[in-house]
Parts: structure tokens; C-alpha cells; sequence
């Protein structure tokens, strides 16, 4: 604006000048001596305004030569600046798709392992049954054994007992006839000949006849006990031959579950041990990088604790902080200012494990004082080199480490309004 108002003006200056010098030259001519002398004190100091406006001139037009290569400069940053976005946006888009797979992947090994426990325990409940198939069919199996082996012991006894008898009579019957033959003919009367004890009572017989009925009797009252244990139960080897065969094939279905068993739980265990390892491999290198980090923002020390140890993934996690000058203690009873450095430290810590490319941080300086400030921005500024970071702070020291610097503030009305700030 000014320099369109100087541009207005010189050709009115300039006017100006010639209708002066044009009084100047009728002046000479009337050669009147006083008015010559004002006129050529008025055209002096037009000269001189013309001679400074010309300068101002000058300037402006450097000036605004000065500010059209500045608007140059500044749309060629925009422009870089736009790449480098673009650039970041689509590596943060590559990350994401990274991720999303990532987290498809772990979705799908926990469906896995998830069905794999399921059938373990559908095979181990089907284990359970044919356990208890099996010992019933083993008990039925012995009940059948132990009976066939005592049918069989009475049978044995029995025709023992019969073979004794039948050898004793045959014995008897060869007495008899070799006696009949030693005997006299007639026979002589002999009221008692032969006693026989049976069931603890003594029997006397008169003859030799009446004996051997006795005998007989008794032989026939022992086929007929033989006869009375018919018919034995045949069935029985072949319920047991069927039992046997069903004991076989349960054993082999018990054999194949629990090699299938032991095959799920060395999966388990592999998946579980795999498990471990990652965790504690990270936890170790994120714990370094924690006390390393916390002891420069800090100027103490401190430390993550696992709730347990044994099995961390049925327990928590504990940040031990030791603030200069201050007894350790847990994050839940610190102030603002070292919550807001042990919670920074844990963060960068990570980011030395894992890398993200992007990290945006609103006001993480809010309750840390001027000292902590300028710790906390060579730790961001230092980190940057790996990273990108935006961060939203109102605090100097911050702001002057930036590289870019964005100022936001409230225009008239309900308006936001973005700056750019070139700091000294």
C-alpha cells in the first residue's frame, strides 16, 4: 500500500516541479530579484522531497524484491515440507497395513491355539471315557475270569471226586470177586462184615451185597450232583474273546489320544516357552533402555518390576522411580511433574525397542519445571534423529529446540488462526 502511495505521488511531484520551473523561466525573464529567490528556494525543496521520495521508492521496491524471494523460499519449504508429509503419511499408511497384519496373525494363532485347547480337552474328556470304558470292561473281564475259574475248579473237583469213587468201586468190585473166590460155598452168616464212616456216622452193613448197594447209591448220587452242575456255560470263552478284542481296540484308541495328547501339549509348551521368551526378551531390553533414560530426564533411578515373575502374564507391571532427592517409590504416589518423567521415560524407552515413525505429544511438559523442560527437549530433539515428533507445548526451551516451529492462536470472532514463527 505504501508503495502504490508513493507511486501516486511522484507524478504529482513531478507536476509539480515543471509548473515550478515553468515559473522559474518567467521569473528570470521578469527579472524580479525577491521572487526569483523564493522560487528557487521552493524548487530546492521540491528536488530535495522528490530526491527523498525517489529513495523511498528504492527501498520499497528492494523491499518487496526482498519479500517476493522470501514468499519463494517459503512456498519451496511448503512444498518440501508437503513431500516430507506425503512421504510420512504413506510409510504411516505401510506401517499400518504392517500392523493390521500383525494383529491378524496373533488373532489367528490365538483361534488356534484357542481350538487346539478346546480339542485337548474334548480328547482328554474322550480319554476320561475310554478310561472308564476300559476299567469296566476289565472288571466285567475279571468277574467273567473269576467265575469261569471257579466253574471250572468245581468242575475238576468234581470229576476228581467222580474218578476217586469210580477207582474205589472198581477197587472194591476187584476185592469182592477175589474174596468170593477165597469164600466157602455156602457162605457162612456174618451179621456185621464191613463199617463205613460217612458224614461222621458209622455205617454197619450185614453182607457184602448190602455194601455195595450202599456204593452205588452213592456213585449215583455223585453223577447226579455232576449232572445237576450241566450245562456249563460255553459262552463264556467267547464273551470273553469278544471282551478281549474290545479291550485290544480300546487300548489302541488309548494308545493314539494320548499320543495326540502329548503332541497338543508339546505344542502348548513350545507355543507357551515362545511366548516367554519374546516377553522377557523385550521386557529386558525395554527395562535397560528405561533406567538409562529415566536417570538422564530424572538425574535418579529406576527400575520395572514384574507382579510375577514366575508367570508374568497373570500379573502386572510396577515402574520403581527414584527421583533425585526422593525416596523410591511406585507411580501412584508421585507428584504431577515426576509422573509426567517416569511416564515419558517409559515411553522412550519403548521407542528405542520398537520404533514408531510418528509420535505426537500435547503438552507433556505442562507440570515439569524449567530444568526438566530443557532435559526433556534434548531428549526429544536427540530422539527426532530416528523419529518424527510433534509436540504441543507452551513452554520456551521447547519451542526453541524445535527445527519447525507452528503458532496457533485465537483471531477475531470464533477463528483459528496459524502462524509461522521465526525465532532469533
Amino acid at each position: 500500500n505504501r508503495l502504490k502511495e508513493l507511486a501516486e505521488e511522484v507524478p504529482q511531484l513531478e507536476m509539480e516541479l515543471t509548473t515550478e520551473q515553468e515559473k522559474l523561466a518567467e521569473l528570470e525573464e521578469s527579472q524580479t530579484s525577491s521572487e526569483w529567490q523564493t522560487m528557487q528556494q521552493q524548487i530546492k525543496e521540491q528536488e530535495t522531497l522528490v530526491t527523498q521520495k525517489e529513495q523511498d521508492l528504492r527501498q520499497l521496491e528492494a523491499r518487496l524484491l526482498e519479500l517476493e524471494t522470501q514468499g519463494l523460499r517459503l512456498q519451496e519449504r511448503m512444498e518440501e515440507s508437503q513431500k516430507r508429509l506425503t512421504a510420512s503419511r504413506r510409510k504411516l499408511e505401510e506401517y499400518r497395513t504392517q500392523t493390521n497384519s500383525l494383529v491378524q496373525q496373533q488373532q489367528q494363532l490365538n483361534q488356534q491355539i484357542e481350538a487346539t485347547e478346546t480339542r485337548l480337552q474334548e480328547l482328554t474328556e474322550q480319554l476320561k471315557d475310554a478310561k472308564i470304558g476300559r476299567d469296566r470292561a476289565e472288571e466285567k473281564l475279571r468277574q467273567s475270569q473269576d467265575k469261569q475259574q471257579k466253574l471250572t475248579w468245581q468242575q475238576q473237583k468234581l470229576q476228581d471226586t467222580q474218578q476217586e469213587r469210580q477207582d474205589h468201586l472198581s477197587n472194591l468190585e476187584d476185592n469182592i470177586q477175589q474174596q468170593e473166590a477165597d469164600l466157602p460155598s455156602p457162605l457162612p452168616e456174618v451179621p456185621h462184615l464191613v463199617s463205613l464212616e460217612e458224614r461222621g456216622e458209622q455205617l454197619t452193613f450185614e453182607t457184602y451185597a448190602a455194601q455195595l448197594e450202599q456204593l452205588q447209591k452213592d456213585l449215583q448220587n455223585t453223577q447226579k450232583r455232576l449232572e445237576s452242575l450241566e450245562p456249563v456255560n460255553m459262552l463264556a470263552l467267547e464273551e470273553y474273546e469278544k471282551t478281549e478284542e474290545r479291550l485290544v481296540e480300546l487300548t489302541e484308541k488309548l494308545t493314539t489320544l494320548e499320543a495326540e495328547r502329548t503332541e497338543l501339549l508339546l505344542r502348548i509348551e513350545n507355543f507357551t516357552t515362545l511366548r516367554f521368551r519374546a516377553f522377557q526378551e523385550a521386557f529386558d531390553a525395554v527395562n535397560e533402555n528405561f533406567e538409562t533414560i529415566f536417570a538422564t530426564l530424572s538425574q535418579g533411578d529406576g527400575y520395572l518390576e514384574l507382579e510375577n515373575p514366575e508367570n508374568p502374564f497373570e500379573g502386572g507391571l510396577n515402574l520403581i522411580a527414584h527421583p533425585k532427592g526422593k525416596p523410591v517409590q511406585r507411580l501412584s504416589s508421585m507428584s504431577g511433574g515426576e509422573k509426567s518423567l517416569t511416564a515419558l521415560s517409559f515411553i522412550f524407552a519403548l521407542q528405542r525397542y520398537r520404533p514408531s515413525p510418528f509420535y505426537a505429544f500435547d503438552e507433556v511438559d505442562m507440570f515439569l519445571d524449567g530444568a526438566n523442560v530443557e532435559r526433556l527437549s534434548k531428549m526429544i530433539k536427540q530422539e527426532a534423529e530416528k523419529a518424527q515428533f510433534i509436540v504441543v507445548s507452551l513452554r520456551r526451551p521447547m519451542i526453541e529446540a524445535s527445527e519447525r516451529t507452528i503458532g496457533v492462536t485465537q483471531a477475531r470472532g470464533a477463528y483459528t488462526q496459524v502462524l509461522g514463527i521465526k525465532l532469533a
